[in-house]
């Protein structure tokens, strides 16, 4: 595998969105989102912490962790190196301490964009105590993904200016397949309305509004998934919608990879234009 873009990395965390930390070891070792609110407790029991190998410990820097390392396929020798070579990140400070001078800023000094690691003070920056993953930025807030956040692992938002920032990281990411060329194709046709966050590379695993705008073409085009039925918009990408994809791109003389990028976006576009 290899490193992870910014966009993976949020895509992987925003699938533990709702999970609750256990009152035991009951259901920790489990990452189905039918027992994310089974066991309910405060006793710091995840699988974050069952992932990472810190049973019981704060879990708001291993779910990064274990977002991370999904992102990039599962492997935890390329999510260290995204992560300025932390592995597991288990402590607030830790990959704000590792990372280069260019790679990190505190609060007021640093523009956050997503993908960035935010960390948080409680005592006006003596001490780091809570972290999360920044999935967007817009009108002078900062919205986050957040594990151990009220027992769970939710979605949040902050003015910028708030003091209980201490500031981001951008973790050593790989880079991504956006481009101002495929931008400016959707603004040229206008067919599709993208949420405001860019147009990311997807891939199979991905899920949300740009899957469910995928999808949209492919079943606007006639395509069907491997089950022979045409493409389901339901905002995740499957093997049917891969299936789908990997069709299209071969008609339209692309290679046949299952990603849709810079190359395949524009060229869908066209088609439907």
């Amino acid at each position: 595998m290899s490193k992870c873009t910014a966009e993976q990395a949020v895509t992987a965390l925003e699938y533990w969105i709702g999970y609750y930390e256990k009152a035991s070891s009951l259901y920790a070792s489990t990452r189905e989102k039918s027992a994310f609110e089974l066991n309910k407790g405060s006793a710091n029991y995840t699988y974050a912490g069952y992932y990472c190998g810190i049973q019981g410990g704060e879990w708001c820097a291993m779910q990064i962790s274990v977002a991370i390392a999904e992102a990039c396929g599962g492997s935890k020798t390329d999510a260290k190196a995204v992560m300025w070579g932390v592995w597991p990140y288990s402590a607030c400070n830790q990959v704000y301490d590792a990372a280069p001078a260019s790679s990190k800023g505190r609060r007021g000094a640093w523009t956050p964009k997503p993908g960035d690691i935010i960390v948080f003070t409680n005592d006006g920056g003596k001490t780091r105590c809570h972290t999360g993953l920044v999935y967007a930025v817009s009108g002078g807030y900062v919205y986050t993904i957040e594990g151990n956040s009220s027992n769970m692992c939710k979605k949040r938002s902050y003015i910028m200016t708030d003091s209980y920032i201490y500031g981001y990281i951008r973790p050593n990411y790989a880079a991504s397949s956006n481009t101002a060329s495929v931008l400016s194709t959707i603004e040229q046709y206008g067919k599709i309305v993208l949420p405001d966050t860019g147009l990311h590379l997807l891939s199979k695993g991905c899920a949300g509004l740009e899957v469910m705008t995928l999808q949209k073409i492919l079943s606007a085009s006639g395509y069907k998934g491997a089950d022979g039925k045409i493409i389901s918009i339901d905002k995740a990408f499957g093997v049917n919608t891969q299936y789908a994809v990997k069709q299209m791109q071969k008609d339209l003389s692309i290679e046949s990879d299952g990603y849709v990028g810079a190359e395949t976006w524009p060229a869908m576009l066209r088609k439907l234009a």
